[in-house]
């Protein structure tokens, strides 16, 4: 294990072998906020609202013969961001990492480990901001036809739902490619008699039968469909273990999700302050010889934003 004196090593080879391992199944908020690397911690963006910006108006008026063009005045809004560091350390004393070693590496395992609740993390602030009712979506929740309810299995109509929310966000110029929901949900609309039907037909005699994930985007019409079955421990520290999904079955969302720049569109970026932590999660490890330790840390400075309220919009589901 290389040290730097004095310094800090960026560990790389810790990051790639969590990135290829098992550790991110079940986390969707890199997919619903993308990273995006900003040049400063906090700064100022621009944004392009539906009325004052006239994005959606019908203004193109007849011209006659030496006459001038209809014109208009466009208006931006402005909003700002502020990315927030965020981090775990562990120390590992050379006694003990010399006995753990005889197992398997410690140190890797350790990095695995931390790395792994960092993005719980930021799983955890991506859920608090999108599934918040104090979030500013432009279009009102929505009440699903049917509640979501083992005992309405039958009549559960998510297609429905989810048409509806569409051609909500239709009115406002979006084409919304996906739908975000717990894990819980999706195993229940799944199983619903309705939306099975579009696959298998209208059958009498029931055998178990189940949609996969891209069976259900297909019968809900979007590109894709998030799954959050990443789980917390919902206790307190020392107490036993607990666990509990951190996508909220309450609601699920229908939305335009992109990637890149803010022209790219889409509901929001998880922005990352790249002076400081290029890539959004890093690995580093250093040396505290007065504890006679090696010291593993990870962390990442982001900032999970809402850049465009119209790009989705929530469905109630009344999930018990």
């Amino acid at each position: 294990m290389a040290f730097v004196s004095g310094g800090t090593t960026i560990r790389a080879d810790i990051n790639q072998a969590l990135i290829e391992g098992p550790s991110d199944v079940g986390l969707i908020g890199a997919e619903a906020l993308p990273l995006l690397n900003v040049p400063a911690k906090s700064g100022i963006y621009l944004k392009a609202t539906l009325a004052g910006a006239d994005l959606r108006n019908a203004d193109a008026l007849k011209r006659d013969i030496a006459s001038e063009y209809a014109a208009i005045t466009r208006s931006y809004n402005s909003a700002t961001y502020a990315t927030q560091e965020y981090g775990l350390t562990e120390y590992l004393d050379d006694s003990f990492k010399s006995d753990m070693n005889r197992f398997f590496s410690i140190e890797a395992s350790s990095a695995k480990f931390l790395l792994r609740q960092l993005k719980l993390s930021h799983e955890k602030r991506v859920s608090d901001l999108l599934w918040a009712s104090t979030t500013p979506f432009a279009t009102a929740d929505q009440t699903r036809a049917v509640a979501y309810t083992e005992a309405l299995l039958t009549t559960i109509n998510a297609p429905a739902d989810v048409a509806a929310a569409k051609l909500a966000l239709n009115k406002l110029g979006y084409s919304p490619n996906a739908v975000l929901m717990s894990a819980n949900v999706f195993e229940r609309i799944r199983r619903s008699t309705l939306l099975q039907n579009m696959f298998f037909g209208v059958i009498s005699d029931v055998g178990p039968r189940l949609l996969d994930e891209k069976q259900v985007a297909a019968g809900l019409g979007v590109e894709k469909v998030l799954i959050g079955r990443a789980a917390r421990n919902a206790s307190n520290k020392n107490i036993a273990y607990s666990g509990s999904f951190i996508i909220p079955d309450s609601q699920i969302i229908v939305a335009d999700l992109q990637g890149g720049e803010f022209t790219a569109g889409g509901i929001g970026r998880t922005l990352v302050w790249a002076d400081d932590a290029p890539g959004g999660f890093i690995s580093e490890t250093f040396r505290d010889d007065s504890r006679r330790s090696n010291v593993l840390r990870v962390r990442m400075n982001t900032a999970e934003v809402v850049i465009d309220a119209n790009a989705g919009v929530r469905i109630t589901t009344n999930y018990v």
